[in-house]
């Protein structure tokens, strides 16, 4: 049996991967013991990504050269748009109802943007605007998705998450796990493996799954290390 390309990528880059689905927030938030400034945190910057995702979407119904895999992108839109944005209106509503003393600057300034949280939106700038490669983009759209799945799975088998979570954490796993979830993955999977054809294919593939995987950890790091002290308050004033 040949290897696919993402086998290659997964073998290849296991422990980076391993990083991405095991970090102390999602696997905090899967145990229901992250505070709540750190979730406050966490899907206050993760918003700063709807905008450029929606456009990023867009971006990649465009330049999809298929037209079934096309539909499931475009439905896909329109998920992003209902259900996950109704789980963060919601969420963040509760949490700015409860003690938020260790994140109040970043409660107040809704333009507040951590710097590595930048860093991921200029990439994804990059993908919309500039990049004008399918492989590219449906490899990152790939790799992301797959560390959300890979950080719910990861906690189920470790048998961490426990029955009766309150919303806020449970609502974020079913978002992210079960049949419709996996079957999204696998659907952008079998995409990766459809467009990638050549040697150049793949450096284009590989250099784009560890870019995303570099970011996706950033992320996590970023929003679970934020936390408002005098140095912090200077860095974004």
């Amino acid at each position: 049996m040949s290897t696919t390309t993402i086998d290659k990528l997964l073998e290849s880059h296991q422990d980076l991967f391993l990083q991405s689905i095991s970090h102390p927030l999602t696997n905090e938030l899967c145990e229901g013991s992250l505070a709540d400034f750190k979730l406050f945190t966490y899907l206050n910057q993760d918003l700063k990504f709807f905008q450029i995702g929606l456009n990023l979407f867009g971006k990649t119904l465009a330049y999809c050269d298929d037209s079934k895999s096309a539909i499931i992108l475009g439905k896909q839109i329109g998920f992003i748009s209902t259900d996950e944005n109704d789980y963060f209106t919601r969420t963040l509503k509760e949490l700015e109802q409860n003690d938020l003393t260790n994140v109040l600057n970043l409660k107040n300034n809704k333009t507040l943007i951590l710097p590595k949280v930048q860093q991921y939106i200029d990439y994804l700038q990059y993908l919309t605007f500039e990049s004008n490669s399918y492989v590219e983009i449906i490899t990152f759209m790939y790799t992301m998705e797959k560390v959300y799945l890979g950080w719910a799975e990861y906690n189920v088998a470790q048998k961490t998450i426990p029955s009766n979570l309150p919303y806020k954490y449970q609502e974020w796993i079913n978002l992210h796990y079960g049949p419709d979830f996996s079957k999204w993955v696998q659907f952008l999977q079998n995409e990766v493996e459809r467009v990638v054809k050549t040697k150049e294919d793949f450096i284009i593939c590989e250099k784009s799954f560890v870019k995303s995987l570099e970011l996706e950890i950033d992320f996590f790091q970023a929003c679970y290390d934020y936390h408002e002290n005098r140095n912090v308050l200077f860095e974004f004033q």
